[in-house]
């Protein structure tokens, strides 16, 4: 039976090879914004259940079938000590870099098609019905998470890269 170690290097090596195509994909031209976010929104996915499965706490089954929980851990890496001790003196700004990042990582969390179908069809893999149409994910713009090419967003896909960075030494 395979260790929940196991299990949290494995997601963290292909959730940071889903990071290097959203990389590779991220704001060009000839890539539909579709592709870049469907590689985001796969690799934060893996990224939070790679962290979630050094937690003893969390039930390993879940993990394995949940595509939950990046606004989760996103949340609690900004949270953790490390991030607390950076930011010694400038808690307001951790805060409102926390309270900025929120609607994003969970706007990035609904781009999966099992996520919240119901109230967000719109999603980076999957087409979807919009009145007596169907709408194809290339065809669309998914303005939820244009803050993405704006400083802040830069900012959040910062904290994301360092997040698989950091992971090894967690």
């Amino acid at each position: 039976m395979p260790t929940r170690e196991g299990w949290a290097v494995a997601y963290h090596r292909q959730g940071r090879s889903d990071w290097s195509m959203f990389a590779e994909l991220q704001g060009r031209d000839d890539v539909p914004a579709c592709h870049s976010l469907h590689f985001l929104q796969m690799a934060t996915e893996k990224l939070a259940k790679a962290y979630r499965f050094r937690d003893t706490s969390a039930d390993t089954a879940a993990l394995l079938t949940s595509h939950v929980g990046f606004p989760r851990f996103l949340n609690a890496f900004l949270l953790s000590p490390q991030m607390r001790e950076e930011y010694d003196g400038r808690h307001a700004q951790l805060e409102s870099i926390r309270k900025d990042f929120a609607p994003l990582a969970r706007a990035i969390e609904q781009l999966a098609p099992a996520v919240d179908r119901e109230s967000v069809p719109g999603n980076a893999e999957y087409p979807w019905e919009r009145g007596e149409g169907v709408v194809a994910p290339i065809d669309h713009g998914f303005p939820e998470v244009a803050l993405l090419r704006h400083p802040r967003g830069r900012m959040f896909l910062n904290f994301i890269r360092r997040a698989f960075e950091e992971f090894p030494a967690a």
